[in-house]
Formats: structure tokens, sequence, C-alpha cells
């Protein structure tokens, strides 16, 4: 049975992430998602509002909890510098089979620019999270290589998070609330 490779930054998780990686291992039928949160974005290396990994790292212990659906792997915060996700597939090879890498239609159309793009199809499965709203006309080299999984629409992105805690707003029922509650405790994003 594979297991699913969910990266990102996670700044911070937030129930978009969860419903899309639940679904997605409910229609591949994965062991489990393993949560990767980066410690630099080759695409992010300029952004200055990423929190420290520590922060993110229990953001996402606190959302997913003891569920055996999910694991966390913090390889890429404990490496340092930028994280390729070439070099993570291959740090999980050596504990699992096979690999599923779970990506936004986003993602698939900017893969040729990835490190080692074509490595990463041979070593891993491509699964691509597809909503309504995603433009199908999208092709690349990688296409065919693809898995495509309908996931649902939602609406709700990190850096809205960000924005709306900046501005004094409530950000409940778009992350957990035992997130909510760290952010708010460790005065986060402020």
């Amino acid at each position: 049975m594979a297991v699913g490779l969910f990266g990102g930054s996670f700044n911070p998780i937030h129930f978009g992430h969860l419903i899309t990686s639940q679904r997605v291992m409910e229609i591949r039928k994965l062991e489990k998602i393993i949560l990767m949160p980066c410690n630099i974005s080759p695409f992010k290396v300029e952004a200055s509002d990423i929190l420290e990994g520590h922060g993110r790292l229990r953001m996402l212990e606190l959302a997913v909890g003891n569920s055996p659906n999910y694991e966390i792997d913090n390889f890429e915060l404990k490496k340092g510098g930028i994280s390729f996700t070439y070099e993570t597939i291959k740090h999980l090879k050596q504990m699992y089979g096979d690999i599923e890498l779970i990506i936004g239609l986003d993602q698939l159309v900017e893969f040729d620019k990835w490190y080692k793009a074509e490595e990463i199809v041979n070593e891993a499965q491509l699964v691509v999270l597809k909503r309504e709203i995603d433009n199908p006309e999208v092709t690349n080299i990688f296409t065919e290589k693809a898995v495509f999984v309908d996931t649902p629409t939602i609406e709700i992105s990190a850096t809205e998070i960000r924005e709306r805690i900046r501005a004094g707003l409530s950000i409940d029922y778009l992350v957990p609330e035992s997130v909510a509650d760290y952010i708010k405790q460790e005065k986060l994003y402020l």
C-alpha cells in the first residue's frame, strides 16, 4: 500500500489542506498521508513572512493529533536550506516502497521547473488535485504521467489567514480550533 506525500509551507495549515489530503487518501486508498513542512521552498526563497519551522511543525501536530491517517515528517526542516522534493522522496523511499506525490494543478503547470522533475516521476506516482474551477486544458510532458483526483473546491489560503490575523479578524472555521488557539497564544502572524 502506498503513502501520500503532501508537502508545503503549511504557514499555517488549514482545513483546505486537511480536506483535500483526506479525499486523496480515500480515493487513492493510501496507507496514510505524510505531511512534510518545507524549510525553504525553491519557489519562495524571498518569502519574508514564513514562520520558523518549530511553529509550523507544532501547528501540524495540533491539526492532526493522533490520527493514524497522518504522519508528520520533519526531514526537510532538519536538513535545512532549500527543500527539494526529489531529495525528500529519496529519503522516504528508505522507509516506504510506493510513494504518491500530491500536488495541485497549478504546480503541475510549473512541474518542469522542479529540481530533477523527471527523476521525481520515476520515483513516485504524481497525483494532481483537480477542482471544478481548474482549467483542464493545461498539459505538459508530465500530464500523461499524472493521476488526476477530483477534490472539493475550498477557497482557503494561508496568505488570506495571515492577512486576517494582521487585520484582527477571526480565523475560526478556516483552521482547526487547536491551531487557532496556538496562533493566538503565541501571537503569531501579527
